[in-house]
């Protein structure tokens, strides 16, 4: 089972991650540093200091509630940008400062730093209030954090030690307002209480089901897995229910989870569709917290390394305060074909009596007959599938037609009669793509706001 407290890389963006500091690190990081200044030659973050500070944490097991991480990029390993992250004389609090030289990356790549960044702090080192500080020259750092779509920031004015420009910004962030920026005052509860009611209240109740063929699980407000059926630990992998406690989506970046989890799925294709749909599910589980309302959606997801959708529902969970405390998740094995029922009760009146027999479809006729029945015409088929329309036109009239033995080549008499055979049985491999579609306007429209 995979260690939550193991250091590991994190995905930020295709084509970089971020990493903690390591011994052998001394010489890029005083390099990084070197050009820092040669940008910036007024030190108003304090380079000076926390360069200190990063090379005396590589020298020991570190804080565990900081980090010092470095931001590289896997086609040179060079070093992009450094992220520190350290506790304030308020336990509750952390500081975070974002080190990048110039125009080096784009918006698009900061602003999913500074997303990871927040999340991280807030959710995987567990502090309740972080002030970012970051340097007014680097344009596009400060741009990124004007364009996340959650306006939840207080900027503090402050100005660097001559007394001049003010170089330095810092902004405040509380918990309670990251995904609600509606909230004026943040809602808390007594976590060991909490604790107290999972252990005496949900778990006898949920003990029961353990052994059940159904997929559950209980997700505390750590967002963390508590208890979850036998099946669920199966549809992962594993082999027992216990093995899945501590297993989170606050995780979604971790490059050791997802390659753990999905295998071969997971490469460089499928990366960057497969952490964003896995923080999508982790801001679901935000908005059941955070509004008290359940959410349905379907996850796509290639858990367990196989090509599976699964219908689930989240249930918020309150204690006798009223507060959301911990998630009942239900989920079911979904078709993604199952308009199959509809289709054929359409076609049951003029459906003839046949023998059912056995029809072998080819790769590439399971594309294309996938793809017609998704109502895409034989020109947009062959751009998907990147072959000629008239190679497209060529596989409907020779081969499918003749393997359903329709006496004349009509694409939707061929679509009707595939779909009373049960054809197809559902995506084919090579056009599927990891996803995750919310089922709910109001979820929808609240996902909508935020990154």
């Amino acid at each position: 089972m995979l260690d939550f407290t193991k250091d590991t890389d994190w995905y930020i963006a295709p084509y970089y991650f971020a990493r903690k500091f390591g011994d052998t690190d001394d010489m890029i990081i005083n390099s990084f540093f070197n050009e820092y200044h040669r940008n910036y030659p007024i030190d108003t973050l304090g380079v000076e200091s926390d360069r200190s500070v990063i090379f005396s944490s590589m020298s020991v097991d570190g804080n565990a509630r900081g980090a010092m991480l470095g931001l590289f990029d896997k086609r040179d390993s060079q070093l992009a940008g450094v992220i520190s992250i350290l506790n304030t004389d308020n336990e509750r609090a952390a500081e975070l400062k974002i080190y990048m030289l110039g125009d080096q990356l784009s918006v698009a790549v900061m602003i999913n730093l500074l997303i990871w960044a927040i999340d991280h702090v807030l959710y995987c080192l567990n502090f309740n209030e972080l002030y970012i500080f970051l340097d007014k020259r680097c344009i596009k750092l400060i741009r990124a954090l004007s364009d996340l779509k959650f306006k939840s920031f207080k900027l503090l004015s402050t100005l660097n030690s001559d007394n001049q420009e003010a170089y330095l910004q810092i902004y405040f962030l509380n918990e309670c307002q990251w995904l609600n920026d509606k909230t004026s005052d943040c809602i808390s509860f007594d976590r060991a209480q909490a604790d107290q009611y999972i252990q005496e209240i949900v778990r006898p109740y949920f003990q029961t089901c353990i052994a059940a063929s159904m997929y559950a699980i209980i997700v505390d407000f750590r967002y963390e897995t508590v208890m979850a059926t036998n099946k669920t630990a199966n549809s992962v992998g594993l082999t027992h229910w216990d093995e899945t406690i501590g297993t989170s989506y606050k995780y979604y970046s971790r490059l050791d989870l997802t390659t753990w989890y999905f295998g071969e799925r997971y490469n460089h294709k499928t990366a960057a569709s497969i952490h964003h749909y896995a923080r999508k599910i982790f801001r679901i589980q935000q908005y059941v917290f955070k509004t008290g309302h359940p959410a349905s959606f379907i996850d796509s997801l290639p858990y367990d390394k196989g090509i599976r959708s699964y219908l689930v529902t989240y249930i918020p969970v309150f204690n006798s305060s009223g507060n959301v405390i911990a998630i009942q998740s239900i989920a079911f094995d979904y078709r993604l074909a199952g308009y199959h029922e509809y289709i054929q009760d359409i076609l049951e009146q003029k459906k003839t009596v046949r023998n059912i027999f056995n029809i072998k479809l080819s790769k590439r006729e399971e594309e294309v007959l996938f793809l017609l029945t998704c109502g895409i015409t034989q020109e947009k088929i062959g751009e998907i599938l990147e072959i000629k329309r008239d190679t497209v036109a060529t596989i409907i009239k020779h081969q499918l037609c003749v393997k359903f033995s329709l006496p004349e080549v009509n694409t939707k008499l061929l679509i009707e009669t595939a779909l009373s055979y049960g054809f197809p049985f559902s995506i084919p491999e090579s056009l599927w793509c990891p996803s995750v579609i919310i089922l709910e306007e109001k979820l929808s429209n609240w996902i909508l706001q935020y990154n």
